[in-house]
């Protein structure tokens, strides 16, 4: 079990941590957009997770045939 606010490998007080925003992959078929936790002192990963901002990116195609030409 880790002590809340202790980095699991330099074991230096995690008062910040490093956000990253990243794409993962939903089972290869696509990116989502994610958010990656890291220690500042070390670098390690801590966590990822979806992000919650994140919305819904329509397709190029979906998005070329949106577009108006003037």
């Amino acid at each position: 079990m880790i002590n809340q606010g202790e980095c699991p490998k330099c074991g230096n007080r995690l008062l910040h941590v490093r956000i990253e925003s990243i794409f993962g992959q939903n089972n290869g078929s696509g990116e989502v957009r994610c958010l990656s936790l890291s220690c500042i002192h070390c670098n390690i990963v801590l966590g990822v997770q979806m992000d919650p901002r994140s919305r819904a990116r329509p397709r190029r195609k979906e998005a070329e045939e949106g577009r108006t030409v003037v």
